[in-house]
Formats: C-alpha cells, structure tokens, sequence
C-alpha cells in the first residue's frame, strides 16, 4: 500500500483529474461557491447600478464572498471605501441569496 494511501482522508473524495477544461472551470466554480451565472448577472447590473462611478472602477474578481474593484485613482478608492456597504447591499439584491459580503478596493 502507497504511504500517501494511508494519509488521505477517508471522508473526503479521491481527487479525479480533469479531461478538458471545462472540467477545470466546474471544479473550480464548486471549490468557490460562485457559478457563472451568479458572475454574468454581477457583470450585467455593475454599470446600472454604479452609473456614472462605473467608468472610475473596474471589477477585478471575487474570492470568498469579496468582491474586489481596482479604482482608477486615489479619489475613487475613497469613495469605493465609503460607498463599500450600500454597494455590496445593492449588488446582492439581484440574487436569491446575498453572497457579496463586502466590497474593497484592489491593489494595482
């Protein structure tokens, strides 16, 4: 028997590769939380909701229920910081369940 048979856990699956990428892509939307029609919808309503501010932030990505904007300058990473808890309420009000947790601004 393989030493790395008798260390795995037996609650857990056996890891299968993956054939093709979409494999990849499914994996790694279970392993997140976040489907792609959860992020299509996200992208669909970004500049409705932001109107005009959406010109001076751009979605990065989201990891962990956070959703992480890059401002496009000092100023707009301030009022990103300000506006964070009314956006994340108005973002989520598009989904069944709210799964943005906060909003915060992205390194460059």
């Amino acid at each position: 028997m393989r030493a790395n048979a008798l260390l795995r856990d037996p609650k857990k699956p056996a890891r299968v590769p993956w054939k093709n990428a979409a494999d990849l892509v499914r994996a790694v939307h279970a392993r997140v939380g976040v489907s792609s029609d959860k992020v299509s919808i996200l992208n669909s309503v970004w500049e409705r909701e932001l109107g005009h501010l959406s010109r001076h932030w751009s979605l990065v990505g989201l990891r962990g229920g956070v959703l992480y904007v890059r401002p496009g300058s000092a100023a707009a990473a301030q009022e990103l910081q300000l506006r964070a808890p009314e956006l994340a309420r108005r973002l989520n009000k598009y989904f069944n369940r709210p799964w943005i947790k906060s909003v915060r601004a992205a390194a460059k």
